[in-house]
C-alpha cells in the first residue's frame, strides 16, 4: 500500500470516528465493509440493514387462554377498543404448552404471543430446548414488578419470565359450629393438629382432620413441613433429600392420623371425600385459597350446600419450632410472553392490565397475586354467607409466606407423588416406608430434565 493511499485510509478512520462520536444514531445503521483500491472506497461487504425497530407496535398477537379467563381478554378488549382488530384469543389445554413449544420451534413458526398458565409449567418452556418467555424485566416497570406477591416462580436467575395473575397459598379450614360444639381450640401448630386428632378419634371417632390420597395431598402436608423432596438448589440443581427430619415429621404426622382414622385415604375431588363434607364430618383440614369455592354454600355444592357462617379459616399451621409457617401452594397461575412476539408492547401492556386493573378486579372471588388490588378480594367476601369470620387477614398474611417448594423443577411432580401415594395406600404400607419411593421416582425424571440431582433416600 502506498504513502498515499494508507494516508487516505487513516483519514477515513478519523473521520468515521468523529462521526460517529459526534452524532450515535440511536438506531442500528447499515455496516459497511470497504478497502481502498486505487484510491477509491469500494464496498465488498455488506451485512443485511437492521430494522429501525425490530418490533411492530401494530402486529396482531394471539392469547392462549382458557374458558375461565374468557372474561379477562374480553374485558381488556372493551377497555382497548383501539386494540381490538390486533388481538385473537384461543382456548387451549395448556398441559399441552410445552408440547407444542417445541413443536412450533421445529416448524419455526406458530408461537403464541401470549400464554395464561401456572409458573411451573413457564419454567418448563425456559429452558434452551423451548426458549420461549420473554424477560419481562425491560418492559414492565420496576414499581410494578415489586408490586406482585409469589413472584419466586416467574423469576429464573435475573430474568422475570411471568406475572402472577392469583394465589393458592393454604389455609386452614374448619368447621366452626362442630368445633364449638365440641369445645375444641383451633390448632396452630402441626404438634397441636396431631394432638387434636387423637382427641377426635376418643371422643368423636368418625370425623375426620383432613385427607390423604394423590400427588396434591402429599404437597400439603410436605411442602408445609419444608421436605426436600423437590428442592430446586438453583436452575439446573435439583436436591431429593428424603431422609431429611422435614420429610420423616410430616410422614410420622400423616401415619399418626391414618392410624387413628382422622385422616381420609383419597384426593380432595372424590365422591367419597365429599360425602364426608356433605355429612358434617370433616372437622378441619388445610386447603389452598381457592377452596373455599368448593366448600360451595348453595344446593349445587358437592360439599356445603347452605351458607350459614360455618367455614372458618384460620392460619396455615406451622411447626413448633420452626420460625414461621412454610406455606404450600395448589395453583395460582400466571401469565406469560413470548421472546417471538412481534409486537411485545401490545402483549406486555395486556399480562399488566389483567393482572393489575382494579375496575377488572372488582368483584373478584380470586385472590389477586398484585397487592395494590388484594384489599378487591376483602370487598368481595363480606357478603359471603359462607364465612364464619374474615378470611382476608388470613389469606394475605399466606400469601407471603409461600414456601420456596412453590417454585417447581421442569417437570410435573402430582403424577408421581400420586402414584407412590396410591401405591402405599393399596400396599397398605406406611407413609414413611414410601418416602425411598418419592426419590425413585423423581429423580429419573430429573435427570431427564437436564438437571444435577442430589439424591438421598
Amino acid at each position: 500500500m502506498s504513502k498515499q493511499i494508507l494516508k487516505y485510509v487513516l483519514f477515513l478512520t478519523v473521520i468515521s470516528m468523529v462521526l460517529a462520536a459526534c452524532g450515535a444514531p440511536a438506531t442500528p445503521q447499515q455496516i459497511e465493509v470497504t478497502k481502498i483500491v486505487n484510491g477509491e472506497t469500494i464496498v465488498v461487504t455488506t451485512t443485511p440493514v437492521p430494522t429501525e425497530n425490530p418490533y411492530d407496535d401494530n402486529a396482531p398477537i394471539t392469547v392462549w387462554i382458557d374458558a375461565d379467563r374468557q372474561p379477562a381478554f374480553d374485558a381488556y378488549v372493551a377497555a382497548h377498543p383501539d386494540k381490538a382488530k390486533l388481538l385473537k384469543a384461543v382456548t387451549v389445554d395448556r398441559e399441552q404448552f410445552p408440547a407444542k413449544v417445541l413443536l412450533f420451534n421445529n416448524t419455526n413458526q406458530g408461537w403464541p404471543d401470549v400464554v395464561f398458565a401456572e409458573p411451573r409449567l413457564v419454567g418448563r418452556v425456559a429452558d434452551d430446548a423451548h426458549h420461549f418467555p420473554l424477560d419481562l424485566k425491560p418492559w414492565v416497570p420496576a414499581d410494578v414488578l415489586s408490586g406482585y406477591t409469589g413472584m419466586d416462580g416467574c423469576t429464573f436467575g435475573d430474568k422475570v419470565y411471568c406475572l402472577r395473575y392469583d394465589l393458592a397459598m393454604f389455609v386452614l379450614y374448619y368447621n366452626k359450629p362442630l368445633m364449638d360444639e365440641f369445645g375444641y381450640t383451633v390448632p396452630t401448630t402441626w404438634e397441636e393438629y396431631q394432638e387434636l386428632s387423637d382427641k377426635v378419634a376418643a371422643e368423636h371417632p368418625g370425623y375426620y382432620l383432613g385427607t390423604w390420597g394423590d400427588g396434591w395431598t402429599f404437597i400439603s402436608y410436605f411442602d408445609a413441613s419444608g421436605c426436600p423432596s423437590h428442592e430446586l438448589v438453583n436452575d439446573a440443581t435439583l436436591k431429593i433429600d428424603m431422609t431429611d427430619p422435614r420429610c420423616v415429621r410430616a410422614a410420622k404426622l400423616v401415619d399418626h392420623m391414618l392410624e387413628n382414622g382422622t385422616m381420609f385415604n383419597t384426593d380432595y375431588f372424590s365422591a367419597e371425600f365429599a360425602s364426608v363434607v356433605s355429612s358434617n364430618k370433616l372437622l378441619a383440614m388445610p386447603g389452598p385459597a381457592w377452596m373455599f369455592g368448593v366448600f360451595g354454600g348453595n344446593e349445587n355444592s358437592s360439599w356445603y350446600k347452605t351458607s350459614e357462617k360455618q367455614l372458618g379459616v384460620a392460619n396455615p399451621l406451622k411447626w413448633k419450632d420452626d420460625e414461621k409457617a412454610i406455606t404450600p401452594a395448589m395453583g395460582g397461575a400466571a401469565w406469560t410472553v413470548s421472546s417471538h412476539t412481534k409486537n411485545p408492547k401490545l402483549a406486555v401492556d395486556f399480562i399488566q392490565w389483567v393482572t393489575t386493573d382494579p375496575g377488572f378486579w372488582a368483584g373478584t372471588t380470586n385472590f389477586p397475586a398484585y397487592k395494590p388490588i388484594q384489599n378487591l378480594f376483602q370487598e368481595s367476601m363480606k357478603t359471603n354467607e359462607l364465612f364464619a369470620n374474615d378470611p382476608f387477614p388470613v389469606y394475605q398474611q399466606a400469601a407471603t409466606d409461600i414456601g420456596p417448594l412453590d417454585k417447581w423443577p421442569r417437570f410435573d411432580l402430582i403424577a408421581p407423588l400420586s402414584e407412590a401415594v396410591k401405591t402405599g395406600l393399596q400396599e397398605k404400607r406406611s407413609v414413611e416406608s414410601i418416602l425411598p419411593d418419592v426419590a425413585d421416582k423423581l429423580a429419573p425424571l430429573a435427570e431427564t430434565q437436564g438437571y444435577l440431582v442430589e439424591v438421598t433416600k
